[in-house]
């Protein structure tokens, strides 16, 4: 298990607070117009530079639709990274099980 610090859950929560205003294709502007806040408060959220209430975060999660939890999600390691980041990984693996089923007589399981 990870040690935060508030500094790191900070930064945390603002990096996925942008992925996530980004991929729903928000400004920052609109998104604080949204809630009630200033995009300047915003944009220190996404920097790190202040925290967010819970108020907040609930008022966030309701304006991107997103589950609150998703602003915490850290980051993955590459080693954790989905085997469809690399496909000849999985082409590869795919062929290795082809052959060890056709070899085994069991093309159809």
């Amino acid at each position: 298990m990870n040690t935060y610090t508030i500094d790191d859950l900070k930064i945390l929560f603002g990096d996925n607070l942008r992925r996530i205003r980004l991929e729903a294709k928000i400004s920052q502007l609109k998104l604080g117009m949204k809630i009630g806040l200033t995009h300047n408060f915003i944009n220190d959220i996404e920097r790190g530079k202040k925290g967010a209430s819970f108020e907040t975060i609930a008022k966030l999660s309701t304006a991107l639709e997103v589950e609150p939890y998703r602003f915490f999600i850290p980051k993955r390691a590459r080693y954790e990274e989905d085997f469809t980041a690399y496909p000849e990984h999985v082409e590869a693996l795919l062929t290795a099980v082809e052959g060890f089923k056709k070899h085994y007589g069991q093309e159809n399981g």
